[in-house]
């Protein structure tokens, strides 16, 4: 908190940083959140994978998916790390993009019967919402100086939940493999 004086009343503002509210201590350093950062790259990691796996079996849905996870890591990394004034856009916009891949991907995919692969992916899904309600800035289980961060959790579930939805966009179940 900083204070001045206005009219001999103090007064006081808070300083708000991107990603406050994440649990992990933001630190004067290159990276203002290191292990939430690091973690990020894990979407950049499963979109990758994603991608590489879309165009061997020419699923370009699952191809959208695998930029647009590519995107969400890049930009909760900028959201996390450096946090330079375009950051809060940079992360929050791919994932609305992801979502929109997501859902045209459900309603693709659940003509084709293909719900044991989202059920897997909603089963990951479900573990990450909880390391993310667990890494809440006030949670009882919130350690901001830890190297383990449920927000990191979150990062890396999320992203492993989200490439393996992808495979439910393959155009045929023996594309899956």
């Amino acid at each position: 908190m900083h204070g001045k004086r206005v009219s001999g009343v103090a007064v006081r503002r808070q300083l708000s940083c991107f990603g406050d509210s994440d649990c992990e201590r933001i630190v004067g350093t290159e990276l203002a959140q290191p292990v939430l950062a690091v973690t990020s790259l894990g979407y950049v990691a499963a979109g990758v994978a994603v991608l590489c796996w879309a165009v061997r079996v020419r699923a370009p849905l699952a191809g959208a998916a695998g930029v647009a996870l590519v995107a969400v890591g890049a930009g909760s990394f900028a959201y996390h790390g450096p946090q330079p004034s375009w950051a809060e856009r940079a992360h929050d916009w791919p994932i609305v993009a992801l979502a929109l891949v997501y859902f045209a991907g459900l309603a693709w995919s659940a003509r084709r019967r293909r719900w044991s692969t989202w059920a897997t992916a909603a089963g990951v899904f479900a573990l990450a919402l909880a390391a993310y309600a667990a890494g809440r800035t006030g949670s009882p289980l919130c350690r901001p100086d830890s190297l383990w961060q449920y927000h990191g959790a979150w990062h890396v579930l999320s992203a492993a939940a989200a490439g393996w939805a992808a495979r439910a966009m393959a155009p045929s179940p023996q594309h899956l493999q």
